[in-house]
C-alpha cells in the first residue's frame, strides 16, 4: 500500500511491462527446442503441441535442457514439472536455482502408459522392466500384482524402449508410450496400466528470453525467507490479502543450509494487473532472495 502512495516502480515491474510490449504475439511456429530423452518421449509429444515444426535437440538429462537453454543452443527447453499421481518431478525444481530462464508457457499432458516387449514376449517371460521414476510410480499397483520382476530405472521412458527394442530380449520390457511402440518396433503387451485414467503431467516451456505472451494468467516465483517463525506466513498472507489464489507450493532444501528450504510458488494472476505488478515489485525489494521465473498461460 505504502508503495502504492509513493508511486515508485521497482526494476521488475519495468522489466516485465517492457517484456509485455515487445513479446511476440505468440510462441513462434518454428523453433529450436530442447527435450529431455529421444524420439517418442512425452516431452515431445508436448513440443509437438506448442510448434507446428520444430527442430527437437535431445539431451540425455533434465540439467542439459536447462543448460542449452541458457548457452543458446536452442531458444527453446520442454521440462516436466509435476504428476497428478506421483507429485512433483523434484530433479526439475532443484535445477531451477542454478539457471537463467523464464517459463514462457505451461501445457497439461494426459499420460497414458502402456508395457512394450519386443515381439512375441508373454507377460509370464518377463524377468525386468525399465522406465523413468515416475512412470514407476504412476504404474505402482499393476506392477504390485507382477511376481519376482525386478524394476529398473531409466532416464526417460522413451529411453526406456529404446533400450528393450535395442536389447533383443525376451525377458524384459518397458513401461512407455503408444508412440514408442510404432516407432521402436515393439508389442504393446498391456495398455492404459497407470493407477488412474486421470493421469496428466505438467509441462513448463522455458526460454532464457524474458517472453510475455498475451493472456497470461500464472505466474510462477521463488523465495528464501528468513529463518524465523512467521516468515512464510507474512509472505502467504501478502497474497491472501488480495485474493490471489496460490496453485502451487513447493519447498526444497537448500545446498550447505541445515534444514533451510527455498520455496517455489505458483499463482493465479495477471501481470496486466498493476495491483499484482506493485507486489511482485515489493517482493522483489525485500532482503531475502526473490526470482521471478515466468508468467505465462497452460495450454489444457
Amino acid at each position: 500500500y505504502q508503495s502504492r502512495l509513493i508511486g515508485t516502480e521497482s526494476a521488475l515491474e519495468d522489466r516485465i511491462r517492457k517484456a509485455i510490449e515487445t513479446s511476440p504475439k505468440e510462441l513462434p511456429k518454428k523453433a529450436i527446442v530442447a527435450c529431455q530423452g529421444v524420439e517418442g518421449s512425452y516431452s515431445q509429444a508436448v513440443c509437438d503441441r506448442l510448434f507446428p515444426l520444430p527442430s527437437i535437440m535431445y539431451f540425455a538429462s533434465f540439467e542439459s535442457v536447462f543448460r542449452a537453454v541458457e548457452q543458446n543452443l536452442c531458444r527453446y527447453g520442454i521440462l516436466p514439472i509435476e504428476n497428478s499421481l506421483h507429485g512433483s518431478v523434484t530433479e526439475v525444481y532443484d535445477l531451477m536455482h542454478k539457471y537463467n530462464f523464464h517459463i514462457v508457457k505451461s501445457v497439461k499432458q494426459k499420460i497414458s502408459h502402456t508395457l512394450l516387449v519386443n515381439k512375441g514376449v508373454k507377460l509370464s517371460d518377463i524377468k525386468e522392466i525399465y522406465s523413468h521414476e515416475q512412470a514407476i510410480g504412476q504404474c505402482s499397483e499393476f506392477l504390485a500384482s507382477l511376481k519376482d520382476v525386478k524394476v529398473n530405472y531409466s532416464p526417460n521412458t522413451a529411453i526406456a524402449a529404446k533400450f528393450v527394442a535395442e536389447s533383443g530380449r525376451t525377458d524384459i520390457a518397458a513401461i512407455s508410450s503408444q508412440n514408442c511402440a510404432d516407432i521402436y518396433g515393439l508389442e504393446v503387451l498391456s495398455s492404459d496400466i497407470q493407477n488412474s485414467d486421470s493421469n496428466f503431467t505438467r509441462f513448463i516451456c522455458i526460454s532464457k528470453e524474458f517472453e510475455v505472451f498475451p493472456g497470461a494468467d500464472k505466474i510462477s516465483i521463488m523465495v528464501t525467507t528468513a529463518h524465523r517463525p512467521g516468515s512464510l506466513y507474512r509472505l502467504i498472507s501478502k497474497f491472501a490479502v488480495m485474493g490471489i489464489n496460490l496453485t502451487k507450493l513447493e519447498s526444497r532444501p537448500i545446498p550447505g543450509k541445515d534444514f533451510e528450504f527455498k520455496f517455489y510458488f505458483d499463482i493465479e494472476a495477471s501481470v496486466y494487473n498493476d495491483d499484482v505488478l506493485d507486489l511482485l515489485g515489493e517482493l522483489s525489494g525485500t532482503p531475502e532472495t526473490f526470482s521471478f521465473l515466468g508468467a505465462y498461460s497452460e495450454m489444457a
